[in-house]
Order: C-alpha cells, then sequence, then structure tokens
C-alpha cells in the first residue's frame, strides 16, 4: 500500500513539471502583453498546435529523462565521478533534443508535415525551445529524483534507528525484569528459613509485582500511578524482612498521578539502594519518594557498606539508556547532606 503510494507522488511530479514549465511559458507570454512588447492579436496568432506538440515532447522528455537519471544513479552515480557525469548529463540533454529536432525537420522536407507561414516563430517554438525545455527539465528530473533518493534513505535510517532502538530497549527491559526475578526469589529463600507467616505473605506480594512486571512486558510507558502502587509492593517485600530496621515514605502530588515513567524505574532505583547501604538496628534505613518540579525525587539516608562485593553496575546505566532512547531527560544522581538523592523525570501524558 505504502509502495503504491509513493510510486503515484513519484509519478505525479513527473507529470507536473511540464506544466510548471508551460505554465512559466505563458506567464511570461502574458508579461510581454502587460509591459506592451506584444498584443494580444500577436500572441494569437502564435502557432498553438506546434506548442501542443511541444508540451507533449517535454512530458515524453521528463520520463526519458526520469529513466535514464535513475540508470545512471546506478551505473555511474554522481559520487563516482561528478565531472564526467556532467558531462554525460550534458551530453543527453544536447543529443535527445537534436534527435527530436532532425526527426521533425525531415518530416517537414518529406512534405510529412506542412511549413507553418510565420517561419521565424515556428523556428523558435520547433528548434530553439527543445534545446532550452530539455536543459530546463534535465535539471528538475535531477533535482526530483536526488531528492526522493535522499528522502527514501532518510526513512530507510529512520527505520533502521527504530528497529535497533526497539531492540535494544526491549533487551534492556528483559535484562530487569530477570534481575528483579533474581533478587527477590533470593529474598524468599531466605525468609523461608525465619518465618512461613512473613514468606507466605511475601509469596502473596511476590505474585501481584511480577503479575505487574508481566502486564507491561508490552508497554514502553506507564503510569506514575501505576508504578507507585508497584513500588509500595515491592518496597513492603523488604519491610517484611527488615521490620523496624527499614522505612518508606510516599507523596506524590496528585496532578502527576498521570504522567509517564519508564516501567521498572523506581524498582531500579530502590534496589540500588538496598544493595550498597547498611541496614541494621544501629543504622536504620530510609526512603523517601515525592515529587518536585515534574520529577520524582528518590531520597535515602547515606550509609555506604564498607565489605566489598562484586557489582555489575549496570543499574542506573539501563536506566539512564531508557530515557535515552525515549528521547527525554536523563535521571541525575547524586549525594547530598549525607542523602543519596535520584531525581527521576515525569513525562506528561502527551509523549505517549
Amino acid at each position: 500500500m505504502t509502495n503504491n503510494i509513493i510510486f503515484r507522488n513519484k509519478r505525479l511530479k513527473l507529470l507536473l513539471t511540464p506544466f510548471i514549465l508551460f505554465g512559466i511559458i505563458l506567464i511570461a507570454m502574458a508579461l510581454t502583453v502587460v509591459f506592451q512588447y506584444r498584443t494580444i492579436e500577436e500572441i494569437s496568432h502564435m502557432p498553438l498546435e506546434r506548442m501542443a506538440i511541444g508540451f507533449l515532447e517535454a512530458l515524453g522528455l521528463v520520463f526519458l529523462y526520469n529513466y535514464l537519471v535513475r540508470k545512471l544513479n546506478v551505473s555511474y552515480p554522481w559520487k563516482r565521478n561528478w565531472l564526467v557525469r556532467s558531462i554525460i548529463d550534458f551530453g543527453i540533454t544536447i543529443i535527445i533534443p537534436t534527435i527530436i529536432i532532425g526527426t521533425i525537420n525531415f518530416a517537414i522536407n518529406a512534405g510529412w508535415m506542412p511549413e507553418h507561414q510565420n517561419e521565424e516563430q515556428f523556428r523558435i517554438i520547433i528548434f530553439i525551445m527543445p534545446l532550452m525545455v530539455s536543459a530546463l527539465l534535465m535539471v528538475v528530473v535531477e533535482m526530483i529524483v536526488a531528492t526522493e533518493e535522499r528522502n527514501q534513505l532518510e526513512l530507510k535510517i529512520t527505520q533502521l534507528e527504530k528497529e535497533q532502538i526497539n531492540t535494544k530497549y526491549t533487551a534492556l527491559k528483559e535484562q530487569l525484569d530477570h534481575h528483579f526475578l533474581f533478587n527477590n526469589l533470593s529474598v524468599l529463600s531466605s525468609l523461608i528459613y525465619e518465618s512461613t507467616e512473613k514468606a507466605d505473605k511475601f509469596i502473596q506480594d511476590f505474585a501481584a509485582i511480577y503479575r505487574y512486571v508481566l502486564s507491561i512486558n508490552k508497554q514502553d510507558l506507564v503510569t506514575v500511578e501505576e508504578e507507585m502502587e508497584f513500588i509500595k509492593t515491592y518496597l513492603n517485600l523488604y519491610k517484611y524482612r527488615y521490620e523496624d530496621r527499614f522505612d518508606y515514605n510516599c507523596n506524590i502530588e496528585r496532578e502527576l498521578a498521570n504522567y509517564l515513567i519508564p516501567p521498572l524505574s523506581l524498582q531500579v532505583v530502590v534496589e540500588n539502594v538496598l544493595k550498597h547501604n547498611v541496614v541494621s538496628q544501629q543504622h536504620p534505613l530510609t526512603i523517601t519518594i515525592e515529587t518536585t518540579d515534574g520529577k520524582l525525587i528518590i531520597k535515602n539516608n547515606l550509609q555506604l557498606k564498607t565489605d566489598k562485593f562484586v557489582s555489575t553496575q549496570t543499574g542506573q546505566a539501563n536506566l539512564i539508556e531508557k530515557f535515552k532512547l525515549l528521547n527525554c531527560e536523563k535521571p541525575l544522581f547524586y549525594s547530598q547532606d549525607n542523602h543519596y538523592i535520584s531525581l527521576i523525570p515525569l513525562i506528561p501524558p502527551s509523549h505517549d
């Protein structure tokens, strides 16, 4: 369907070219009358049938040049040798009209075409005009073909970039999904030995969370309200484990509930907080999630672990990459006043 539309558009451009050309000629003729270089009577006696023949010639030249230019762009493109290509184009604009003129002249001499009574005007229209028209049409066709090829190249590049972005973004989402599952199964494993009641409650909440993960598998964006409901349940899992050693607070402006955010963004942030900070009776950890200036602020008291552990260093990098692929403002991460702060931009609903 799209290819047929493109083909019709190309054909329409070519058909319009001779009309535009002769429109310019008619305007020029009208201006000669306006400025009294010619009279309407003189214009009316011009060989209109010959002009009609000239129009058909121009129409034929347009399609012929279109065919030749496209073939040359494949067999001998401009980038190969622009000087030789220019000579080839110039030769075409001279040779083809010369053949046409010679054919018409032969037909007149053979008596197949009648001579016109105004020989001067006849020679201008039949002999001189084809050379001028040929050169102009070649330039126009080259411009049309070059523009089409450039647009097709840009469209192809855009499609390839989009496919690459979709592939990369899907890979990022899948990576986060697997990471999420692995970490929470580890938490469940430890809870089973501590309290079966906690483990049972954990399983119920974990099932609800995993349903959310499955439901957003094909989504690039979710609402802040959906993501907040998810993260509250997610943080509850850690409350079961750490009890009074861990706490969280959420304060989200209601008018931002329909704003958008990449799914699992908050999970990445809070997971990093819990992974890198001490959570103990002497050092309780608190996470606060609130909004300001159209951004989510995730803040926690900074109490970094001193023991060394292997980190993949992919959490924040993946989150930044997700926003980059969505062509949105990237998240910020920094330390301030013994707190670690994450700023996650919210995307207006119109972006979706």
